[in-house]
C-alpha cells in the first residue's frame, strides 16, 4: 500500500507542476504574435511549445498513475470518471428551471465565450468581464441578483485572492468559486478559510463546469432553508 504523505506530496507536487506548465503555455500564448516577425525569437518558442506539449503529456501520465494509486489510499476523494455523465444529469434535474446568474470573470474572452454558452444552454443567466475593474463594477451593479462568482486567478493588474476581497467588501456573504490553470496554493488556501466554495482547475469539461456550478449553488440554497440550531 502506497504511504499517504507520499501520495500527498506527489499530488501537490503534481498539480503546482501542472500550474507552471498552464503559466507556460499562456505566456508563449501572449508571445506569439510580439515574436512572429523574428525568426529567432519564432524558432525558440517553437522549442518552447514542443517542449510544453512533451511536459503536460508526462505530467497527463503522472495524473492517470497517481489516480490509480488513490484506490488504495484510504484518504483519496477521487471518483470514477464513467459516474461523471451520469452525476451532470442529476445534478442538472435539479436545477432544470434555473434561471440564477452567474458571473464569470475570466481574462480571456475565449473561456468566458465558451463557458458562458456551456452555462447559458444549461439555463443559467450569464455575465462575463474580462479583468477585474469591469468585473467589480458589474458586481455593484448586480450585487443582489449574482448567484454565483466564477472567478479567474490570474488576471491583470490583481490578482483572484485580490478580486476575492472586494467582492466580499462589497458582499460580505458573496459565493466565488475559483477557477484557473494556476493559482498559488497558500492564497487558496487562504480563500478557503475565508468562504471560498470551492475550485475547479482548468481545463475543465462542459459536464465538470456545470457539474460543480450547481453542487456549489445547491449547497448554498440547503444553507438558507436549514434552520439553525440555537444553545
Amino acid at each position: 500500500m502506497a504511504d499517504p504523505e507520499e501520495l500527498r506530496w506527489l499530488r501537490e507536487s503534481a498539480n503546482d507542476l501542472n500550474n507552471l506548465l498552464q503559466v507556460i503555455s499562456e505566456s508563449t500564448h501572449m508571445l506569439e504574435p510580439i515574436v512572429q516577425q523574428h525568426f529567432e525569437a519564432a524558432k525558440y518558442l517553437g522549442y518552447i511549445r514542443e517542449s510544453l506539449t512533451r511536459a503536460k503529456a508526462v505530467t497527463g501520465q503522472m495524473a492517470t498513475r497517481l489516480g490509480g494509486l488513490s484506490q488504495v489510499d484510504p484518504g483519496s476523494t477521487v471518483q470514477p470518471a464513467d459516474g461523471e455523465g451520469a452525476l451532470l444529469q442529476e445534478l442538472l434535474k435539479r436545477g432544470e428551471d434555473t434561471k440564477e446568474l452567474v458571473l464569470l470573470i475570466d481574462d480571456e474572452p475565449m473561456i468566458c465565450e465558451l463557458a458562458g454558452e456551456m452555462l447559458a444552454n444549461a439555463g443559467y443567466r450569464v455575465a462575463t468581464a474580462h479583468n477585474p475593474f469591469r468585473a467589480l463594477e458589474l458586481f455593484k451593479q448586480l450585487r443582489d441578483e449574482i448567484a454565483l462568482v466564477i472567478l479567474d486567478f490570474t488576471l491583470p493588474i490583481m490578482d483572484g485572492s485580490e478580486v476575492f476581497e472586494e467582492l466580499r467588501t462589497i458582499r460580505p456573504n458573496v459565493a466565488v468559486m475559483l477557477s484557473s490553470g494556476f493559482a498559488e496554493q497558500a492564497k487558496v488556501r487562504e480563500m478557503l478559510a475565508k468562504g471560498l466554495r470551492g475550485f475547479l482547475p482548468k481545463p475543465y469539461t462542459e459536464a465538470k463546469l456545470l457539474a460543480q456550478v450547481r453542487i456549489v449553488l445547491d449547497t448554498i440554497k440547503a444553507e438558507r432553508t436549514t434552520p439553525r440550531r440555537t444553545g
